[in-house]
């Protein structure tokens, strides 16, 4: 099958090149030797190249001063679909498929007696078919010009004032009445005047008709000072009127009226007419969905914000030692760029915190934040999880899954314990570091996404390499930039300032409890030597919060493993056996009871490991070691 690059614009638009897989590559570029020239002042001489790796269309950027784009995204390097839209410079060109071997330029023929394109540099500009309906003379089009401009331009305010101007100018323009006032109820629930036009320069301070028009929540047309609603044929009430004909018309929002709009004119400028009033019926239902939009926007940046400073609050580390003082200009440093990071820490001590302190600290951090743990999922959901499934893929994959690289688009994907990823999907998260796209399993459509990737493990990866359990080029890849967090036993008073970050929030948390450490407690603390990390030390705390009968934290309330101020078997000798069997009970317990991650550690197979667990429970418990 062949395809064709057909330009829409330029000096000659309609005009093609045929392209097929089997060519080497086509390039693009203002040079007249090339196999597109692209007669355009921003295109380099050689701009870009476009070839077929044996499985589908890409395009790659050649180093060019402006760029390439695809579908308005400027690309280094992305696939081509039929019907993608490529710019280079101001020239657009369309990546289409030839569906007749004998006309091999049909669609270019069709698209150059079909298409019309326009391009507006300045969004201040109005559309063509605007400014023709404002010259002409009928009021009609007139009116549908001045609705359509309104529509355009209230989609690109931000604040409220820019909002009350342009209705304010586009009933001027559309009844060309001498006075406009927009009135909106405030907080005491009375209508204010807050914007609007007159010729005098003067606002008017009497809101009869927009009381009236907001009451009854109806339009109406007031001409000489009798009341023509806008569904009745007239009306015999009268109300005093400065001007001789009044329209007004209430704003409308989805659960409430926001306010009313005003317009009056002379007589000697001629009558308001019943087509004046539904053009200001019209502005007032723009004028009510622009504000509630406004009003809704203002209220989820609001809520964003404090959500954001709520989270950032949560999400942090805590701490004022050297280490930590380290670790954020680390954070610091790495933060803003874009750069592959691996996150090196035991278990504990906050690799997670950290990883999304990098994130807030990027200018993607508008973009989500998608924490996995590799270590909770099997070889196939993992995968599943990572890059999604196809409905039918895999017994149960009864509907379509979008894969966390997805969810993670223009954000951050946090891979927790990296070493538990099987050697299937190190191979498939290589590829997505190197920009390759990615299918879903069970699936054959391309995926192309942009995500920063952030792992982190408490394992010894290059060891892992050393065994052939983790990719060396995987590990090169990922350590980037490498990021160590230091134990909690490193952190020196680090420890007594968050016990106390931890009793305070726990004692909010249940409304009871003790609220200060005795000086025992604070002792035992400082020198304890917290294998667990800051997560021991925050369960241990929480634990002494619910258990505790006094209004100090004691000692005994945080239950500390004995003998965990040093290394218990430091200068003790004892036989093989008992030390293979203690290492193995520390492996355990280090990695909370997970067999397979032991096994992984101790390079023992299953098997094994259970069998020598049966030995050890029925051999009596040594004294000098208590977990036995």
């Amino acid at each position: 099958m062949k395809y064709g690059l057909i330009l829409l614009n330029g000096p000659t638009p309609g005009a093609g090149l045929s392209i097929a897989p089997e060519l080497e590559e086509v390039t693009l570029g203002r040079d007249g030797a090339r196999d597109l020239p692209v007669d355009d002042d921003h295109c380099s001489r050689l701009h870009s190249r476009i070839w077929f790796d044996s499985q589908r269309w890409q395009i790659e950027d050649c180093g060019s001063s402006n760029g390439t784009f695809v579908n308005s995204r400027r690309v280094e390097r992305a696939l081509l679909r039929p019907g993608d839209v490529i710019r280079i410079g101001e020239t657009l060109i369309v990546f289409a498929r030839e569906h007749d071997p004998h006309e091999p330029h049909w669609q270019a023929r069709r698209l150059a007696g079909s298409t019309f394109m326009m391009r507006v540099s300045e969004p201040s500009k109005q559309p063509a078919f605007t400014e023709k309906l404002l010259a002409a003379g009928d009021g009609l089009a007139r009116s549908v010009a001045v609705l359509c401009q309104l529509a355009q331009d209230l989609q690109q305010q931000d604040n409220r004032d820019a909002i009350i101007r342009l209705v304010s100018d586009a009933i001027l323009e559309a009844t060309k009445a001498d006075t406009v006032t927009i009135w909106l109820v405030g907080s005491d629930g009375r209508l204010n005047a807050v914007g609007g036009r007159n010729m005098s320069g003067e606002l008017n301070e009497v809101p009869v008709f927009a009381s009236l028009a907001l009451e009854n929540n109806e339009a109406m047309l007031v001409q000489n000072g009798a009341v023509q609603p806008a569904r009745a044929n007239g009306s015999d009430t009268h109300l005093p009127c400065t001007a001789d004909m009044v329209i007004s018309v209430p704003v409308p929002g989805r659960s409430e009226r926001y306010g009313a709009i005003e317009c009056g004119r002379d007589s000697s400028h001629g009558p308001l007419t019943k087509d004046d009033l539904d053009v200001v019926i019209a502005i007032a239902h723009q004028t009510g969905l622009a504000l509630e939009n406004f009003d809704h926007r203002e209220r989820l940046q609001m809520s964003n914000q404090q959500l954001r400073a709520a989270v950032h609050g949560q999400h942090r580390i805590i701490g004022d030692s050297p280490a930590i003082r380290q670790l954020f200009d680390t954070i610091s440093r790495v933060g803003p760029v874009n750069s592959t990071i691996l996150i090196k820490g035991d278990s504990g001590t906050g690799k997670e915190l950290v990883a999304r302190m990098i994130h807030e600290a990027n200018p993607r951090h508008a973009g989500p934040y998608v924490p996995i743990n590799c270590a909770a999922f099997s070889e196939t959901l993992l995968e599943s999880e990572l890059f999604g499934h196809e409905k039918g893929a895999f017994t149960g994959a009864d509907q379509r899954r979008t894969g966390q690289f997805e969810r993670a688009h223009l954000g951050t994907l946090f891979l927790d314990e990296i070493g538990e990823m099987s050697a299937a999907c190190q191979a498939r998260l290589l590829r997505i570091l190197e920009k390759h796209p990615f299918e879903r399993v069970g699936g054959s459509e391309s995926i192309q996404v942009d995500v920063r990737v952030i792992a982190a493990t408490h394992q010894n990866l290059q060891a892992l390499v050393s065994s052939g359990c983790f990719r060396e080029d995987l590990y090169f890849r990922l350590r980037v930039i490498e990021v160590q967090i230091p134990l909690l036993r490193e952190r020196g008073d680090d420890v007594l300032i968050l016990a106390e970050h931890f009793l305070h929030h726990f004692y909010q948390q249940m409304g009871r409890g003790p609220r200060s450490f005795s000086a025992e407690a604070t002792q035992a603390m400082h020198s304890y030597a917290w294998p667990g990390n800051v997560r021991e030390l925050k369960n241990a705390v929480e634990r002494a919060v619910v258990l505790s009968r006094s209004d100090e934290v004691q000692v005994a309330d945080l239950a500390l493993t004995a003998g965990n101020t040093a290394n218990p078997w430091e200068g003790t000798l004892v036989p093989l056996a008992v030390a293979e069997r203690r290492h193995i009970l520390s492996v355990l317990e280090r990695v909370g009871g997970n067999k397979t991650q032991a096994c992984r550690i101790l390079g023992i197979g299953r098997g094994t490991l259970y069998k020598k667990l049966e030995e050890y429970s029925g051999a009596p418990k040594s004294e000098s070691d208590p977990r036995l």
